[in-house]
């Protein structure tokens, strides 16, 4: 079986889709779905998926998140058959609506993967400009594409419940999709010393993209109240979404907390490794997470996590007085109590333990694959 997974982007700094689609085509492809993709991006992002003879890029024609150009049309009228089926990751690009249309003129059947693009925060919470953009978007063009969908996959029964919410229209059959994170081989884990700023220091962990939606200036807040004049460091890893990463550096300033906050840029491979086994903490205040991956990364690696109430994987875990809400009070009374406790943090991490095997990658391998089959049943070529 063959499978055409497509998406806006494959650059890594953009998170959640990107990562879910590249980790389950990869476990899929080792019990039989053979895989590839089309993404599009500019002429640097081309170059550099030049050796990988699964991922085709075009290289779009405008600027800006849409991503317009007339080359995927061609490319798809020209490959489209030779899929059993076609993912869609996303909503909003060009290059999903197009995919679309093509697999509707060629007979391939289709599914939509829109890894929490369609919950109320996403539609309704990020201004009215957007707001009214992704509205009218929606009736003009998405909704069509979501009815003749052949499946609408989720990552959690909470993102499926919550999506139903925000469009009222017949939906096609829904798909709570396994999911999962890699985990490196001991011989991909010889990171020692990878950030020797913070070697013998305990620290919190926070990676991710650095997007107001993730609430980190809240979590800097609480740590200036309660862990000011401790010995603790506060690390916050991850590319800046515009500006923001400038604005949560001036309130750290501002609330004298410098010397313990450690700003550092996108992480990946041994660093990004590092970070996650060295730290006594993993920490996501998000007001919206459809999963939250980096979490799950942090708990396959032993790291225990404290997330928002908004952060949906966080339902499989006992919780353990570590999931909170949003108040700043909430989090400042969670690290004055629990942030230094050794005996709490082994509670938790013996809790975490026993969930341990339903977040890792290989584990959910033939389910995933099971799942594609049951959506694309193999087509007979002439």
């Amino acid at each position: 079986m063959r499978v055409l997974h497509v998406i806006g982007s494959l650059d890594m700094r953009y998170g959640g889709p990107i990562r879910a689609a590249l980790d389950l085509s990869t476990v899929g492809e080792k019990h039989g779905v053979i895989r590839e993709f089309l993404c599009v991006g500019d002429a640097r992002a081309k170059n550099s998926f030049r050796n990988e003879g699964f991922i085709h890029c075009i290289v779009k024609t405008t600027p800006g998140g849409y991503g317009y150009t007339p080359l995927v049309r061609k490319w798809l009228d020209e490959n489209v058959e030779r899929f059993d089926g076609v993912i869609l990751h996303g909503i909003w690009e060009h290059v999903l609506l197009v995919t679309a249309r093509a697999c509707n003129r060629h007979g391939v059947p289709y599914s939509i993967f829109p890894h929490g693009m369609l919950e109320p925060w996403s539609i309704e919470r990020q201004g009215r400009w957007k707001h009214l953009k992704k509205s009218i978007y929606w009736q003009i063009a998405a909704r069509k594409t979501f009815e003749q969908a052949s499946n609408i996959l989720f990552t959690t029964g909470r993102e499926m419940q919550q999506a139903k919410l925000v469009f009222q229209f017949e939906w096609p059959r829904t798909v709570v999709a396994p999911y999962g994170v890699p985990v490196p081989t001991t011989a991909e884990d010889d990171s020692s010393g990878m950030v020797p700023e913070l070697e013998g220091k305990k620290f919190l962990l926070f990676l991710g993209r650095v997007h107001p939606h993730k609430h980190i200036p809240l979590l800097v807040e609480a740590w200036a109240r309660s862990l000011k004049d401790s010995d603790w460091k506060l690390v916050i890893a991850g590319p800046s979404a515009g500006d923001h990463r400038a604005q949560v550096e001036d309130l750290v300033k501002k609330l004298g907390v410098a010397d313990q906050c450690m700003f550092i840029d996108f992480v990946s491979g041994m660093q990004k490794e590092w970070l996650f086994r060295h730290a006594q903490w993993f920490a996501l205040p998000s007001e919206h997470e459809n999963f939250g991956i980096a979490a799950a990364e942090a708990l396959v690696r032993g790291c225990p996590v404290i997330l928002s109430d908004q952060v949906y994987s966080g339902e499989k875990l006992e919780p353990l007085g570590r999931i909170l809400p949003l108040t700043e009070d909430a989090w400042v009374e969670f690290f004055a109590n629990h942030l230094r406790d050794a005996r709490y943090r082994d509670t938790v991490i013996e809790s975490d333990r026993k969930m341990q095997q339903s977040f890792r990658l290989s584990n959910i391998g033939v389910e995933w694959a099971n799942l594609v089959r049951s959506m694309f049943p193999e087509r007979v070529r002439q």
